[in-house]
C-alpha cells in the first residue's frame, strides 16, 4: 500500500505539474502576443508623427532622429530625390542597417512603393506594415512612404525591433520558476496526503478481507475437525463390528479411544463410541456447517444486490407479537423473560418483507437470549417517531453487555468479542446480516446503552402510511 501511495502520489503531481506548465506556458505566450501587439501600436504612433513631420518640414535634426531611434529601438532612413540623408544612426543592430533597409524597401516595391519614385496616382504612397528578418535572428517591423513634393521625392523608411520572447519572458521567467517549484512541492505534499485518505477504505477493506478469509478459514475448519474423527470412529466401529459378537456400546480390548476438539485450545474430550451417537453429532455438526454456508450465501447475495425481496405493508404489531410467541418457549427453557412493551397507539405499516424483518428482530433476539444469564430479562420494545415518520425497535437485554472497544466491530462480518471463539453457537455473522436487512429496508441498526447501563440494539425503519387511516 506504501508502494502504491507512492506511485499514485507521482502521478497526481506529475499530471497536475503538467497542467500548472501548460497553464504557465500559455500565460507566457499570451504575455508575448501581447507585448507585441503593444509595441506594434507603439511603432504605428512614432510612425505617424514621422510621416507629418515629413509632410510638414523640409528639415530632420540629427538630435531628434537619434533620440527617436534610442528611445523606441527604431531605424530610420530618409532620402531626397534618391539622395540619402547624411544621418550615421544612434545604435547598431545586430544586422547592419544598409542591409535591413535594403530588405525593407525590396517587400515595399513588391508592393508598389517606390523610395526613388514619386507616387503616380496620389500624393503619397505608404507601404502595409512589413516584417523584415535580420542575420542573427533580428525580426523588425518596417513601413515605407514615398511623398511627392515640388522638389521631386521625398520619401522614409522606418524599421523597429521586434521583442523576442526572451526579452519579454526574461524578468519574469526566474519567477515563474521558483513559483513552479514551490507548486510542485505543495502538489506532492497535498497529493500525498489525499491519496493516503483516498487510500484509508482500501487498506480497510483489505483488512476486512484478511481478517475476514481468517475467521471463515476457522469457522469452517471446525466442522471439519469434528466430522473426521466422528466419520474414522464410526468406521472403526463398522469394521470392529463385523468382527466381533460384543454387544454394542461395551468397550473392545485393545480399541483406542477418539477425540475430538471441543473449540477450546488444546482440550479434547473421547467421542463416544455407539454409531446412533456418533451419527447425532455428525449431523449436528453437518447442520452447524449448512447454516454457515446460508449466512455466507446471504451476505454474498447482499452484496451481489441480488436478494429477494417480497415487498409489502407489514403489520407491525402482528409481527412482533409472533416474535413474542416465538421466542417465549426458548426463554422460559433458560429462566429469561422476554417482555413486550407497545405503544398505545396502532403501530404503522412498514413497506419491507415481513419474512426479513422478522429474521432481522429474530437474530437480535437469538443474540440477546445467548448471552443473558437465567434469572435476567430480555425486552422487545416499539417507538413511533411522528415527526421523522421513523418507527424504532429495541432490543434490550440484561446479559454482560458489549465492551466498549469491541463496539466499532460488532456488525464487521465473523466478529465476535471471544478471540478464541469458543462458543459455537454463533460464527460472527448475525449482526452482520442484520445490518444488511435494516438497510435493506432504507433502515439503520446501532448499538447503544439505556440509562439502566443495559445493551439496546435500536432498529430504525420508515413509514409512511399514518395508521389512522388503516
Amino acid at each position: 500500500m506504501r508502494t502504491l501511495r507512492k506511485r499514485l502520489t507521482c502521478l497526481y503531481t506529475c499530471t497536475t505539474g503538467l497542467i500548472l506548465l501548460l497553464v504557465m506556458a500559455a500565460f507566457l505566450v499570451s504575455l508575448v502576443r501581447e507585448a507585441r501587439h503593444t509595441h506594434q501600436e507603439q511603432f504605428l504612433r512614432v510612425w505617424n508623427s514621422l510621416v507629418v513631420r515629413l509632410q510638414s518640414s523640409n528639415a530632420f535634426s540629427h538630435s531628434f532622429l537619434a533620440q527617436t531611434e534610442t528611445d523606441y529601438q527604431m531605424l530610420i532612413h530618409i532620402r531626397e530625390n534618391g539622395t540619402p540623408l547624411l544621418y550615421p544612426g544612434a545604435w547598431t543592430p545586430g544586422t547592419s542597417r544598409e542591409l535591413l533597409v535594403m530588405r525593407a524597401t525590396a517587400q515595399a516595391e513588391a508592393e508598389g512603393v517606390y523610395m526613388d519614385q514619386p507616387p503616380v496616382s496620389s500624393a503619397a504612397s505608404t507601404s502595409s506594415l512589413l516584417e523584415i528578418s535580420g542575420d542573427h535572428k533580428d525580426r523588425y517591423y518596417a513601413m515605407v512612404l514615398a511623398l511627392a513634393t515640388p522638389q521631386g521625392v521625398r520619401s522614409i523608411c522606418a524599421l523597429s525591433r521586434r521583442p523576442t520572447t526572451l526579452a519579454v519572458t526574461g524578468r519574469l521567467l526566474p519567477e515563474l520558476c521558483l513559483l513552479a517549484a514551490f507548486a510542485t512541492g505543495c502538489l506532492w505534499l497535498v497529493s500525498w496526503q489525499f491519496v493516503g485518505w483516498s487510500l484509508k477504505p482500501v487498506e480497510e477493506s483489505r483488512q476486512k478481507q484478511a481478517r475476514f478469509l481468517a475467521a471463515a478459514s476457522h469457522e469452517l475448519r471446525s466442522p471439519l475437525a469434528v466430522l473426521r474423527p466422528a466419520v474414522a470412529a464410526l468406521a472403526a466401529y463398522t469394521q470392529t463390528e463385523a468382527a466381533s459378537t460384543v454387544p454394542p456400546g461395551q468397550a473392545r480390548q485393545g480399541e483406542s479411544s477418539s477425540t475430538v476438539p471441543t473449540g477450546q485450545a488444546g482440550q479434547t474430550e473421547p467421542l463416544p463410541a455407539h454409531p446412533a451417537t456418533l451419527l447425532s453429532l455428525i449431523d449436528s455438526e453437518c447442520t452447524r456447517m449448512s447454516r454457515l454456508v446460508d449466512d455466507m450465501l446471504l451476505l454474498a447475495s447482499a452484496d451481489a444486490r441480488t436478494w429477494s425481496i417480497q415487498w409489502e405493508e407489514v403489520d407491525m404489531d402482528t409481527l412482533l407479537i409472533g416474535l413474542l410467541e416465538a421466542f417465549q418457549p426458548v426463554c422460559q427453557e433458560k429462566g429469561i423473560t422476554l417482555h413486550l412493551k407497545l405503544p398505545d397507539q396502532i403501530l404503522p405499516p412498514v413497506t419491507g418483507d415481513s419474512g426479513r424483518l422478522h429474521q432481522l428482530l429474530a437474530i437480535l433476539l437469538d443474540n440477546a437470549i445467548s448471552f443473558t444469564p437465567s434469572g435476567r430479562s430480555i425486552w422487545l420494545t416499539a417507538q413511533i417517531d411522528w415527526k421523522k415518520k421513523n418507527l424504532a425497535l429495541e432490543v434490550i437485554d440484561e446479559g454482560r453487555g458489549v465492551p466498549l472497544d469491541a463496539r466499532p466491530y460488532i456488525f464487521d462480518r465473523f466478529y465476535q468479542a471471544d478471540p478464541s471463539r469458543s462458543r459455537k453457537q454463533h460464527f460472527g455473522l448475525g449482526l452482520s446480516i442484520a445490518k444488511e436487512l435494516a438497510e435493506l429496508h432504507n433502515g439503520s441498526i446501532s448499538l447503544t446503552e439505556d440509562g439502566a447501563g443495559r445493551t439496546c440494539f435500536v432498529v430504525v425503519l420508515p413509514w409512511q402510511k399514518d395508521p389512522a387511516v388503516r
